[in-house]
């Protein structure tokens, strides 16, 4: 079968246009051999002790470690995330294989329950190659979050990263071979969307795991049900940011600047819908204002630059798309929102902050904005602002702003998400379990929750 050229898989340099390479699709016949790899590599890597595999996590954490500046520079050349965040991301990895190396016992143990059988338990076993298919904007940190876990556990990973970030996905398996995944435990794969039944329909393939839209999710996850193969969804969201009329206005503000604009907006559990209560609204408006004239956009290479570019100019393009349907929908453009056009960053996907007021009902309300852009709206007390963060198909994350920290939790219990953070800006944790309800998809990661996904659940009953 022919291969689509659906998108040209092309590592490119976001704030300059500069090429570095080109990569082709892989062919079926190479593809099938790398699954039947990942499927003798998981015969073996199931047999390994808990001591033999936590000495590979702890290389690949150390790698990880000492190479933490040359892969936050990978990062930052391929799609354009600030040098100090990149190589924050690549620390954060390390951090998270320490955490599995550490807790593999408590994990990975089987179960003891009281029965009336003579011994009763339950086992944690691994079922097989997992298909991974990881976006651009955390290239590292989503490909560890979710496959070492899934490793730890004894599965194997056929893996795809974003066809904007390639070298990303080359330099993950040339580390994992390294650390000693070098039987084909990690394998890195240009595969064409055309290739996703030949996949899943592979009998050595026993699940899948997805991180990018809904759109896109709904097609794999679609796929993976008609061949009954497990699948965890992470997908797009559209978070609340609720800003109670006694919260400390300096406090929101930088929340809402930091989280917002953290990697050009481009991150999934960014707040993205700002629920800023009547009483408080002009003056978090007004605040919110200077901090985005304040904030620095600038070469990601910089160490001093906050923001920089986009990633590809299709999702600039869309970012601007989005806000002129909202201005035209009765959205009022308060701040910024131009692409930058002059100067040395003329080159590069760059746009200023977007800060536009809107009523509800207005489309920036309704989709998910993968991008540097506020959408501010009023609500009329606590009930008024769950009921208006509740108003969306998606449900990954919330925060909520309030010095009254007792009512923070009560009404967190009424917002539908996967994540709540109060006083705090959305992020994953390693010793938390992540991930959404409704259209933001199915299933978590981290913490144990993250290993026995991918796991079969085994009763076992000894009379």
């Amino acid at each position: 079968m022919a291969l689509k050229n659906f998108r040209k898989i092309m590592s490119k340099n976001p704030a300059t246009g500069e090429i570095y390479r080109e990569f082709d699709f892989i062919g079926n016949q190479e593809l099938l051999a790398k699954i039947d790899k990942a499927h003798e590599a998981f015969l073996h890597q199931k047999t390994l002790d808990n001591n033999q595999r936590v000495e590979k996590i702890e290389r690949l954490a150390g790698l990880l470690e000492r190479n933490a500046t040359k892969y936050g520079k990978l990062i930052t050349m391929e799609m354009g995330k600030p040098i100090n965040l990149s190589v924050a991301e690549v620390k954060k990895c390390a951090s998270h294989c320490r955490h599995y190396a550490e807790n593999i016992n408590k994990y990975l143990s089987p179960d003891r329950v009281k029965t009336d059988a003579k011994k009763s338990m339950v086992n944690y076993e691994p079922l097989g190659v997992i298909y991974q298919i990881v976006p651009f904007n955390f290239p590292i940190w989503l490909t560890i979050k979710g496959g070492l876990p899934s490793i730890l556990l004894g599965n194997t990973i056929i893996h795809r990263n974003s066809d904007t970030t390639p070298m990303c996905g080359i330099a993950m398996e040339e580390l994992f071979n390294e650390a000693g995944y070098e039987s084909g435990e990690f394998q890195n794969v240009f595969t064409s969307p055309d290739q996703l039944d030949l996949i899943m329909s592979n009998k050595k393939v026993k699940g899948v795991s997805f991180t990018g839209s809904t759109q896109t999710g709904a097609i794999i996850a679609s796929t993976a049900g008609k061949y009954i193969k497990k699948a965890v969804m992470e997908l797009g969201g559209s978070d609340p940011f609720i800003v109670l009329p006694d919260a400390d206005l300096e406090v929101a503000t930088n929340l809402a600047v930091n989280g917002r604009l953290s990697n050009s907006g481009q991150v999934c559990i960014a707040s993205k819908r700002f629920i800023v209560d009547e009483r408080i609204y002009e003056p978090f408006k007004e605040k919110l204002v200077e901090k985005c004239e304040a904030y620095r956009i600038g070469s990601p290479e910089d160490p001093n630059t906050q923001m920089g570019p986009m990633a590809r100019p299709d999702l600039l393009e869309n970012i601007e798309k989005q806000i002129k349907e909202a201005i035209k929908a009765g959205g009022k453009l308060i701040y910024g929102g131009e692409r930058i056009n002059e100067g040395p960053l003329a080159k590069g996907n760059y746009i200023k902050p977007a800060i536009i007021e809107v009523e509800e009902g207005n489309p920036i309300l309704i989709q998910e904005t993968f991008g540097p852009v506020f959408a501010l709206v009023k609500a009329k007390g606590e009930k008024d602002s769950i009921r208006i963060a509740n108003e969306t198909d998606y449900g990954l994350g919330a925060v909520i702003v309030t010095r009254d920290v007792d009512k923070g939790e009560k009404l967190a219990k009424e917002i539908e998400t996967g994540t709540v953070f109060i006083n705090e800006n959305t992020r994953t944790d390693s010793r938390l379990p992540s991930g959404g309800v409704k259209n933001s998809g199915f299933g978590r990661e981290n913490g144990d929750y993250g290993v026995k996904e991918f796991a079969n659940v085994k009763t076992v009953w000894i009379k």
